[in-house]
């Protein structure tokens, strides 16, 4: 094993360690460790909330479209909507492993402020598609784009917070799951007045939030920061904030990949269970994600009202995240914040599959319970 002085030398040393060698590790002025918290928080969480928010929202427009005359107006069938939602899935997944690889590489930021931008371009060239084809190769694209963003936030997280502070962290920016689902769903309710009938309900409202995403990208590339070493705080500071993360035991950034580091991860039991958890609670997650419109409609509601009754779908989701991110911060409590989440979930699902369809108020209140399940993911993060 080289020791710290060969990996210095080598160039393979953390980029925090190289810092503090090439600038110093002495601290002039007292710090204040939750004045610079604070700092911290209010340097790059906005930007990290509207991110994860919009990369909700921009997956799940087609959810508020599918009741906005999408499917008519693309002569589209029930299977080739299932067929749209499945795509981005599985470009998704298929694209987290390169696009893991390349976040390593490049600036962090930059690299998430770029695929936002792009995905951004994907949400807003849906206006145009006429038909399933033009439809498919975009929720395909937007799948490989927006395959960063977890892994981009949860690495920049790592960057900036200590091990207790992660999840709380984690959970104010995943509450953009919540945030985006009241907004898509106002946004939806309002378009479905337009009466203008050069463009249609749902390709303004593509428009919109693709082009305000396009804005947040550019905001990323310019404001947020790549690691602690290049923000902007003072030089006292930067070394505070790299020291309090010794703890952690995991460094900050470093550009070059280890094949050893590699290959550990598939020795170690703990990695199969996370993935074997994280799947049994997407695979639910994303059908409630993609497909809430439609159970609502079907449930026995107006186009209107169906898009109203999607926003306490976002009020439950962040309710049920800042719940359980905040039991698993301050009494440690991961396993039990889980379990909370997901018996919620469960219990939505069973009150959509066996209530009767005559009783409306136990179908609407198993969809709500059913956004439960998401409020887990960040837990696993």
């Amino acid at each position: 094993m080289e020791t710290k002085d060969e990996l210095l030398s080598h160039g393979k040393a953390d980029a925090a360690l190289e810092f503090l060698r090439d600038e110093g590790c002495g601290i002039a002025v007292e710090i204040n460790e939750k004045t610079l918290v604070r700092k911290i928080d209010w340097m790059i969480m906005p930007l990290m909330w509207a991110a994860y928010n919009l990369q909700y929202l921009d997956k799940v427009l087609i959810n508020y479209a599918s009741v906005m005359g999408l499917l008519e107006d693309t002569n589209m069938r029930t299977n080739q909507f299932s067929n749209l939602a499945l795509a981005f899935y599985v470009t998704y997944l298929v694209f987290e492993l390169p696009t893991g690889c390349l976040m390593q590489r490049l600036p962090t930021a930059k690299y998430l402020g770029v695929n936002v931008i792009l995905w951004g371009l994907m949400t807003t060239l849906n206006c145009s598609a006429k038909n399933f084809g033009g439809l498919m190769t975009l929720r395909v694209l937007l799948g490989c784009f927006e395959s960063a963003i977890a892994p981009a936030l949860i690495l920049i997280t790592s960057m900036w917070y200590k091990r207790n502070e992660q999840p709380t962290r984690m959970g104010i920016w995943y509450i953009g799951t919540g945030t985006a689902s009241i907004m898509g769903a106002l946004v939806a309710y309002g378009l479905l007045f337009y009466t203008n009938h050069v463009f249609k309900s749902w390709q303004i409202m593509f428009l919109i939030f693709g082009l305000i995403t396009i804005v947040v990208g550019v905001c990323i590339c310019i404001f947020m920061p790549d690691n602690p070493m290049k923000s902007k705080l003072t030089h006292d500071e930067k070394v505070f904030a790299i020291e309090r993360l010794r703890e952690n035991l995991t460094g900050i950034e470093n550009k070059h990949f280890k094949w050893c580091q590699f290959f550990e991860v598939f020795k170690d039991p703990l990695t199969y269970l996370i993935a074997l958890i994280v799947t049994a609670m997407d695979v639910p997650n994303a059908a409630v994600s993609s497909f809430t419109s439609l159970i609502i409609e079907n449930i026995g509601f107006t186009t209107k009202e169906t898009e109203l009754l999607n926003v306490p779908n976002g009020v439950v989701s962040i309710i049920s995240i800042l719940v359980v991110t905040n039991i698993a911060s301050r009494y440690d409590q991961r396993c039990l914040s889980v379990i909370i989440a997901l018996a919620g979930g469960l219990l939505g699902s069973c009150l959509l599959a066996f209530s009767p369809k005559s009783l409306k108020a136990a179908q609407l209140a198993g969809n709500y319970l059913t956004q439960m399940t998401g409020s887990a993911l960040p837990l696993m993060y």
